[in-house]
């Protein structure tokens, strides 16, 4: 009887065993975004641009996966204030080699002063000290233009356009404004990778992309279900808005530029629905 009933425990023991080890023959109850075919949630995204009035370009990444599509994403565009992610990028690389010091202050000067576009500093005049790390938080937070000029003047648009080069970004130009959807979605794979500067930098460079002055876009249906570390832009016809969303659970990276649009609103509810779309 003793040895009938370790026979049986032995079984049943291999039985658990097996189940605990092939669950997978079981019928999901759920399936993770990290399963979702990529090539569906690219459908997904036609069907909303399908109707709308203008060109886009999309690029989206699974960061978990490493799972991507793209929609004319390699279409060269007016990069407008998405520049600054490069700018700001490599003045991150440099302090990251200890080679610049964020602490560092610049006084505006007269020439300094770009009077167009978003940004304080125009109105506050020359001849007041800001430190490289204030003027890359404008840069951001309220994609002010005279920040990202006085930034690029310190440390060289030449040497920005060879770290650009490096990275593998081909078809960024910063002296000609230029950049691609796929562009600005590989630079900000390498920055939540951490391969463009220190962790401490990164977890630094990405909070000033948070809460910005422009939330009408990746965030615009987001702002309860995840966090959004974007930079947008504007040009003539144009809409951008280049971002990371981290839900906690699958993070992934979404680019959309726009170009010949009619309806700058219409554009930037296009731009929140795909993000909202793939979350």
């Amino acid at each position: 009887m003793n040895k009938q009933r370790i026979i049986a425990f032995l079984i049943y023991s291999l039985i658990l065993l097996f189940v605990g080890r092939n669950l997978a023959f079981l019928p999901a109850l759920s399936k993770s975004k990290a399963e979702v075919d990529p090539q569906k949630k690219k459908e997904s995204v036609q069907e909303i641009l399908k109707d709308r009035k203008g060109n886009f370009s999309v690029y989206y990444e699974d960061i978990g996966a490493g799972k991507s599509f793209g929609i004319d994403e390699k279409k060269v565009l007016t990069a407008a204030s998405l520049n600054k992610l490069y700018i700001v990028g490599y003045l991150y690389y440099l302090a990251g080699k200890e080679k610049i010091n964020l602490e560092e202050t610049i006084t505006i000067q007269k020439e300094d002063i770009q009077d167009y576009g978003t940004g304080s500093l125009r109105y506050e005049g020359e001849g007041k000290p800001y430190s490289l790390k204030t003027l890359s938080e404008l840069a951001f937070r309220q994609s002010d233009n005279t920040a990202a000029f006085v930034i690029a003047t310190r440390i060289g648009r030449e040497d920005i356009q060879r770290f650009v080069q490096d990275l593998g970004l081909g078809a960024t130009n910063i002296d000609k404004n230029k950049t691609s959807a796929y562009d600005a979605g590989k630079f900000l794979r390498l920055l939540y990778d951490k391969k463009v500067t220190t962790p401490a930098l990164t977890d630094e460079f990405m909070g000033y992309m948070t809460d910005t002055d422009f939330e009408d876009r990746l965030p615009l249906f987001l702002k309860d279900k995840a966090r959004v570390y974007h930079k947008s832009a504007d040009a003539v016809n144009m809409v951008h808005d280049a971002g990371i969303v981290d839900d906690g659970e699958s993070p992934f990276i979404i680019v959309v530029l726009s170009s010949e649009i009619q309806d700058e609103k219409d554009a930037k509810i296009t731009i929140g629905k795909i993000a909202h779309d793939l979350l």
